[in-house]
């Protein structure tokens, strides 16, 4: 039964309709109440013949024909406005016709009255449907009134008088069940159309979410999601990894570029890795150059140790995948890192493009133990080395001149204790 109305539906209602979500409903509505109402009136017809009240077949066939009409014309690209309207015209003049041929049979033409305002809310404007109302309204009350008076200029069988009564409350019944079905299934669409968009909106903001993570600390982006920006903070103790690639422009200098950016995303992948499953936020890459800080966010006062755990496990995954690599006749590289210590400013720069960065002596030194670090090893400063000292054994190697820094105590991590 649904397969047929649905193909009712699309054999009537044109496809310009379907962009409108509002208008396919009342589109369909029209349709279904058109023919219905058609229906009802060949009925009439069919029984105007077996009661042999032949003086009112014509009426009742033109009544059906005008009835299908609508649906037909809503068909062929008359507006649904249109349509609905002169169904609600015909439908109450009908009524009235019916009403004056018969002497007034109140109890099954009158109540087709309740058609005009039911389906001029349905079809058209509440504005519409109000003067529909009162119109029908005032003409039931005149037709009660004037019925004691009005002689039918027709004779009427008492059965054809019978059987017309059961007929128009089915006919309502009938009628009104279907335009409650048509509201109901846009009402349940409908609620499911907003679940689907809300699971749509919800998983949007899941993976907007994601997204900000991936740019920056999850307090910063809540924080910006709250106010609209976001303030710089200042860390007492934070610890920054700078870590490269050995020799990078002299082996790179013959490679094409597409392998070039593919082998340094493999590189940077396994760091992500490493970096995300120890917590610590990683800040940018700027070439091949990595940077990394752990004591943002939570600021674990461990941050010195947790940093030095990521930097050994970084030079082992680099060690295994040489090994892939050089077995696949690929391009190898071997990893520099730096690590330090101390105090840091962090926070969000520009409107546009958002970008999580650090500041301070602490970030520059630790880019400075990079650059005189070795290829495979873990170079730290000595304050570093003061907080991890009881966790990693460290070679101690003199006090070297850093840039700008003058001179600095190194050491390379050995492994843990």
């Amino acid at each position: 039964m649904n397969k047929f109305v649905q193909n009712l539906h699309s054999f009537f209602v044109p496809h310009s309709y379907l962009s409108d979500e509002q208008e396919y409903r009342k589109a369909k509505i029209l349709v279904n109440t058109t023919l219905i109402t058609s229906l009802f009136a060949f009925f009439f017809a069919g029984q105007t013949f077996f009661f042999k009240q032949y003086h009112i077949l014509p009426l009742m066939i033109l009544w059906g024909l005008l009835f299908f009409s609508f649906a037909w014309l809503l068909k062929i690209g008359v507006p649904r406005k249109i349509c609905a309207n002169l169904f609600v015209t015909i439908t109450f003049v009908s009524t009235l016709y019916e009403v004056y041929w018969t002497g007034g049979i109140l109890s099954s033409i009158l109540p087709w009255l309740s058609m005009v305002a039911v389906t001029a809310i349905l079809l058209n404007t509440p504005k519409n449907a109000w003067i529909w109302f009162i119109i029908a309204s005032l003409t039931a009350i005149t037709v009660f009134i004037l019925s004691r008076y009005i002689k039918a200029p027709l004779e009427i069988d008492q059965r054809f008088y019978d059987f017309s009564v059961f007929l128009s409350c089915f006919g309502l019944i009938a009628i009104m069940f279907v335009i409650a079905m048509v509201m109901e299934n846009a009402f349940i669409k409908s609620l499911e159309k907003l679940d689907h968009k809300n699971k749509i909106i919800e998983e949007e903001k899941k993976r907007s979410d994601e997204l900000l993570l991936n740019i920056l600390p999850a307090e910063v982006m809540e924080e910006l999601k709250a106010t609209g920006k976001t303030h710089a903070k200042n860390y007492d103790l934070a610890t920054v990894l700078f870590a490269d690639f050995a020799d990078f422009t002299g082996i790179t200098e013959e490679m094409p570029p597409e392998e070039l950016v593919s082998s340094i995303d493999e590189y940077f992948q396994m760091m992500d890795h490493i970096v995300t499953k120890h917590k610590v936020e990683k800040i940018k890459t700027v070439g091949d150059a990595y940077i990394c800080a752990a004591g943002l966010g939570e600021g674990s006062n461990n941050n010195p140790v947790i940093m030095v755990d990521v930097a050994l496990e970084i030079i082992a995954a680099t060690k295994a995948m040489n090994k892939e690599r050089y077995a696949q006749n690929k391009t190898i590289f071997t990893m520099r890192i730096g690590i330090h210590s101390g105090p840091l400013v962090a926070g969000v720069v520009g409107i546009k493009k958002f970008a999580y960065d650090i500041w301070g002596d602490t970030v520059n030194t630790a880019a400075r133990m990079q650059q005189h670090g070795e290829p495979g090893k873990i170079n730290i400063s000595g304050t570093t080395r003061e907080l991890i000292k009881h966790r990693f054994n460290c070679e101690y190697r003199g006090r070297i001149d850093a840039k700008h820094k003058g001179l600095i105590d190194m050491y390379f991590v050995d492994g843990k204790k």
